[in-house]
Formats: C-alpha cells, sequence, structure tokens
C-alpha cells in the first residue's frame, strides 16, 4: 500500500485578489509561506516522513513543497517537478476578477447558479464552456485535464518507496478526486495548504481517498 498526501499550494496574491489563476503564477503572501512551514512542521511532528516528494512546476507550487520539505524530517529529500501536476489553464481568462468571469461562463454553459464560488464539481462542468470561448486556445477541457492526472499518478505511484507527497492546484486537485470518485461527487473548493490523503493498493491497483481538504489531523 502507498500513500500519497497531496497538497493545495499556499495562498498566493491572485487568490487574495480573487482574480483567476491557472497556469499564471503568482507570489505566495507571507500567510502562504508561513502555513507551508507550519506543515511541513506539522507532518514531522506526526513522524509522517515522505519517501519522494513532487510539486507542480509552477512557483507557487515549488516554493510550497520547498518550505514543507524544509521544515519536514526530510529536508534533504529530492524534488521532482512535473508538467502535469499543474492547474487548469484558463487561457485568456487568466488574471481576470473571478467573479466576472464566471458570471460570463454561467450565460454561456447555461449551468445555473454558476459562480466564482460554486463547488468546484460544478465549476469543473463549466470548462468545456471555458474552452468554447476562449480566443486563445489555451483553455483546458476536463477531459484533457484527465489525461494529465492519469499520468501524473502512474509517476507518482512508480516512485520509490510508500509515503508520498505532492504539491498541486486547487481546480487540479479536484478535477484528479473527481476522476477517481466519479463526476457527480460535490467537492467544495479546497483551501491553501489543504491535504488531500490518498492510499494506492498497487496488487488490487485500486485508489481509496481516505480524506479531502484537511488542515489539520492528517
Amino acid at each position: 500500500m502507498k500513500t500519497l498526501y497531496l497538497i493545495r499550494h499556499g495562498r498566493t496574491l491572485f487568490n487574495h485578489l480573487y482574480r483567476m489563476q491557472g497556469i499564471s503564477d503568482t507570489p505566495l503572501l507571507p500567510e502562504g509561506e508561513r502555513k507551508a512551514l507550519e506543515l511541513g512542521q506539522a507532518f514531522k511532528q506526526k513522524q509522517i516522513s515522505f519517501d519522494a516528494a513532487f510539486s507542480s512546476d509552477l512557483g507557487r507550487a515549488r516554493k510550497t513543497a520547498q518550505l514543507i520539505l524544509a521544515n519536514s524530517s526530510r529536508p534533504s529529500l529530492t524534488l521532482t517537478e512535473l508538467e502535469d501536476l499543474r492547474e487548469v489553464s484558463f487561457g485568456a481568462f487568466e488574471g481576470n476578477p473571478s467573479a466576472a468571469t464566471w458570471e460570463k461562463v454561467r450565460e454561456v454553459s447555461g449551468i445555473p447558479g454558476l459562480r466564482s464560488d460554486s463547488p468546484d464539481n460544478i465549476r469543473v462542468k463549466a470548462l468545456a464552456a471555458i474552452q468554447k470561448i476562449d480566443p486563445t486556445g489555451l483553455a483546458e477541457s476536463y477531459e484533457a485535464v484527465q489525461k494529465r492526472v492519469h499520468r501524473a499518478l502512474t509517476q507518482i505511484f512508480s516512485a520509490h518507496g510508500q509515503t508520498i507527497m505532492a504539491v498541486s492546484h486547487g481546480l487540479y486537485i479536484n478535477c484528479l478526486l473527481l476522476t477517481l470518485l466519479g463526476a457527480e461527487k460535490t467537492l467544495a473548493i479546497l483551501p491553501n495548504t489543504s491535504v488531500t490523503k490518498i492510499n494506492y493498493d498497487e496488487e488490487a491497483q485500486h485508489y481509496q481517498v481516505v480524506y479531502i481538504g484537511r488542515e489539520s489531523d492528517f
């Protein structure tokens, strides 16, 4: 049995400004850095020691992972960056105010009540509409993200050792969970620096989601 601790990056400038972030990058706020540091210390106190560590190749995830590791029981553990752990791309809408963007997407998608604070399983259903109206062709569909999810999970669970850390992004992590749990699962927006625990039985090739989006009691 292998165990993955899947972590959303720390709070960033665009999170604070309520703007679409996607594959664009903004720095961690001091709060985000502090909580990443504290998370590493919490893992150490609970004697959770990582055998392998991964992060998205975007700066906010990389910095979060580095801070966690630096304060964990394995500060010298090599961090492997994966493009497949990147956040969902929003194309031309990156950097735009979140509320106005999701309002526009609601009109195009026909999804009633769609808002910037809607559960992620609802927002995932609207990705096709974002892709449809994106003039750059860079916005991703849920199906495209799922392909990245499968590649990432294969690489992560092929790592040596039993206990693995990976730092990624809020909507991406919930896309991963919807892939494992089914598209109708209700999933709240994940808090920054929250932890989702997934077990993988290699013999049965079975995933078990132990908990989602915890900020303590790991």
